[in-house]
């Protein structure tokens, strides 16, 4: 993952996108990809849910309250990458 450094000079890691769950189904991550985050982001996304809302199309990573086509390509780039 990337690691950035705050103003403050702390080292933060953010999340992968692609960690969402850990099998419970609860959108629990644990910092590792697998068939649980596929099979939750689906779930998710099935449902328009804004656990789903990951990307609005610009591929950073920022949400745009709406579930669409650009959440459903950014998760799968991430997944694919293993992140």
């Amino acid at each position: 993952g990337v690691t950035i450094t705050s103003c403050s000079g702390h080292n933060y890691t953010p999340p992968c996108p692609a960690d969402l769950d850990n099998g419970t189904g609860a959108g629990t991550r644990d910092n590792a990809v697998d068939i649980n985050d596929l099979l939750y982001f689906l779930s998710v996304f099935e449902a328009g849910s804004v656990a789903a809302d990951l990307d609005n199309g610009s591929g950073n990573g920022t949400p745009d309250n709406a579930v669409d086509i650009n959440d459903l390509l950014f998760f799968l780039e991430a997944f694919e990458n293993g992140c």
